[in-house]
């Protein structure tokens, strides 16, 4: 099979979704377990298969998550599972590289027929302030942490004494009205109401679940009739539902729509944000694959376009649609879509029953090639039965071949066929248990937590976009990677922030609450660090603690620089800069040799100079930490001149700039110096806090 460090393999499938795990069976089943220990092996982030369609159950506790799982290893028996991170993938060279582990070494495999079956990830970067503070329902720990927040707000809400802190806690956001959207919203409300009675001193009128979706009906993917009935039926039980929204921020209290309405809510669930796997995105542009809204392309045998080797399933795949009325429904749901270069041929859509099945067929194709029986690869021509949706307290829609269903008997059958799909006895048996547990007994409060999925940590802001309000707690650390956040208090603007400057340290470092107002000043990128990575590495390091406390100081109040003025004789604040600079400032120029500016730094000692070109315009300053660590590194020589250094940027004012407002310049700066010019940008002066603050009046 390989060597160390590397392994072989006829076949590898990289993908443990329902397209992977149900080809890999139908491999072991058709070429028996012996075979398939020698030629077939199956990558996975993870040893167990999450059975999508009952998520929102494990959300809702009407099971236990351990029940919504299947290893893989049982599923596939005879298959070699390789569990581990895909971190490249080498198509011409036929090799796929894999991070086994943090204690095991970097593993290759080599394959001669590849299989594509990753799933996509979740982006939420478009929406300022969702990445950090929503909930996903993309995994069992995503569930799971769902179950855990609505419990643990429960309990705070009962020692909470005023109305607007209840009702903010006892406020659950829904955004995405599709399956995942509907189901969760209704296993939320089921929840809720099932453990209410735990809970004596919550009144149920303080209880509130929102639904939050983009079209005009719930449920696009089935008949706009069931979508209403789905919208008559959660509205009925008390889901408050918002039609032809989209949420445009969040922050840990608050989330904002398109037309100005503000929720407050600390709980958002986002079922929405789906993107494409970046891995297939990178291996498709290497390869010069074709996508189709980031799924590859293939044939109807599974084949991707262009190869021999390669085959893709599942939600990366864009599978040709067969003809029937599966596919005219796919062609109605692709024409509310932008258009595409490959708008004329419709595809499957990404659903676990087409997943499931495409995974078969691939299955089969593979044997026969590997059995070299010279079959041809027998083309993917499933259509679809239908769709089911359960929408909570025992009532669901369903749109099978045709036939509407709704009320309890479609919530009969979402079970009955749910269960029938659940692989392993075992697993159907425990889920029969769970569920029949349910209808006579209340649902388990146990708080416990778990690990969620891993998001994007990038945000990207529009102009005026929030990130967060003062008074709300402090989840973040941020660095400006493009554009510029404007940070401000009651009485406007404080100081704005650009790019790859940070912000929000004070608050982590101290009392974890916001004292400003974030709004983005115009489009920009911020870089998120969570605040117990922050204190982190903040605890562990005396000097970085010391260094963003520092830093912290550039964030005073109105009422702080005011205070401090006040130490400030008043006839000194009415003074021009000119008046009281320092009129003589030592500086290198762009011409001069590293050994003469040695040589000004021994005669005097100053940590940092400015550094002016040929006609004397400054061009920012110079430490002495830089020229150190340039000659260390061997960047420069003594001989070399000061234009091979880069300048750090410092604040500057003009000459005619009032006292009063260059301290204000100066303590929102947080240095300890500022850089006087004229309107050229020529160097005029240096105005250094002891310029103000001893400055004696009575000698003016």
């Amino acid at each position: 099979m390989g060597s160390d460090n590397h392994l072989d393999f006829d076949v590898l499938i990289a993908g443990g979704g329902f397209a992977g795990v149900y080809c890999a069976q139908t491999l072991a089943r058709r070429l028996g377990h012996a075979v398939c220990r020698k030629r077939v092996g199956i990558v996975a982030d993870h040893n167990y298969m999450v059975f999508q369609p009952m998520l929102a159950e494990v959300a809702g506790s009407s099971i236990s998550p351990h029940h919504a799982v299947n290893p893989i290893r049982s599923i596939c028996r005879g298959v070699n599972v390789l569990r581990g991170s895909i971190m490249d993938i080498d198509l011409p060279a036929r090799l796929l590289t894999l991070n086994a582990g943090e204690f095991s070494p970097t593993l290759t495999v080599g394959f001669r027929h590849l299989v594509l079956g990753l799933g996509g990830i979740v982006d939420l970067s478009r929406v300022p302030g969702m990445p950090e503070h929503a909930f996903l329902m993309k995994s069992i720990g995503d569930a799971q942490e769902i179950r855990g927040a609505i419990i643990d707000r429960l309990e705070e809400a009962t020692l909470q004494r005023t109305e607007a802190d209840v009702k903010r806690l006892l406020t659950f956001v829904i955004v995405g009205g599709g399956f995942s959207g509907v189901e969760t919203a209704g296993q939320i409300l089921d929840l809720i109401y099932g453990i209410h009675r735990f809970y004596p001193r919550l009144a149920r009128p303080d209880y509130r679940v929102v639904l939050i979706h983009s079209g005009a009906h719930l449920l696009p993917e089935l008949n706009e009739d069931l979508g209403r009935y789905c919208e008559k039926n959660l509205t009925g039980r008390g889901i408050e539902i918002i039609l032809n929204a989209r949420c445009t921020s969040m922050t840990a209290s608050k989330i904002t729509l398109g037309d100005g309405r503000v929720i407050e809510s600390h709980t958002v669930v986002s079922t929405v944000g789906n993107a494409p796997h970046p891995l297939l995105l990178d291996l498709c542009k290497k390869n010069n694959i074709p996508v189709e809204k980031g799924r590859v392309i293939t044939d109807a045998t599974l084949r991707v376009q262009g190869f021999d080797n390669f085959w893709a399933a599942g939600d990366c795949a864009a599978v040709p649609m067969a003809a029937g009325k599966g596919a005219a429904k796919q062609a109605a749901a692709d024409s509310m879509m932008p258009a595409s270069p490959f708008a004329a041929q419709r595809y499957c859509p990404p659903t676990a029953q087409f997943a499931y099945r495409q995974g078969v067929t691939l299955g089969k194709n593979l044997a026969d090639i590997l059995k070299a029986d010279n079959t041809p690869p027998r083309p993917f021509t499933f259509t679809g039965m239908g769709e089911l949706a359960s929408i909570g307290h025992q009532s669901a829609v369903a749109e099978i071949m045709g036939l509407r269903f709704s009320g309890l008997l479609a919530w009969f059958m979402w079970r009955t066929i749910y269960l029938m799909k659940l692989p392993g006895l075992d697993r159907k048996i425990r889920v029969m248990i769970d569920w029949t547990l349910d209808l006579f007994f209340p649902r388990d409060i146990t708080l416990l937590r778990s690990r969620t999925t891993e998001v994007l940590q990038e945000v990207h802001l529009e102009k005026g976009d929030t990130v967060f309000h003062a008074g709300e707690p402090a989840l973040s650390f941020y660095v400006v990677k493009k554009g510029r956040i404007d940070l401000n208090d009651s009485d406007g603007a404080v100081m704005s922030i650009g790019p790859g400057e940070h912000f929000g340290e004070r608050a982590l470092l101290h009392d974890r609450k916001w004292r400003f107002t974030a709004v983005a000043a115009e489009p920009a990128t911020l870089v998120a660090l969570e605040a117990k990575v922050f204190q982190a590495i903040s605890s562990a390091s005396a000097s970085i603690r010391e260094f963003f406390e520092h830093s912290s100081q550039q964030y005073l109040s109105r009422q702080q620089i005011e205070s401090i003025k006040k130490t400030v004789a008043e006839a000194v604040l009415k003074l021009k800069v000119s008046e009281v600079m320092t009129g003589t400032p030592i500086f290198f120029r762009t011409t001069g040799t590293i050994a003469q500016a040695l040589a000004t730094m021994v005669e005097h000692p100053f940590n940092s100079f400015p550094l002016v070109d040929g006609q004397e315009t400054l061009l920012g300053i110079i430490t002495q930490g830089q020229v150190y660590d340039a000659l260390k590194d061997g960047a420069i020589t003594r001989e070399s001149t000061m234009d091979k250094l880069t300048p750090c940027a410092i604040p500057t004012i003009h000459a005619d700039t009032l006292v009063n407002d260059a301290l204000e310049t100066l303590m929102r700066s947080g240095r300890n110096k500022l850089l006087v010019i004229d309107p050229g940008g020529k160097l005029q002066g240096v105005l250094t806090p002891i310029d103000l603050l001893g400055r004696d009046a009575t000698a003016l």
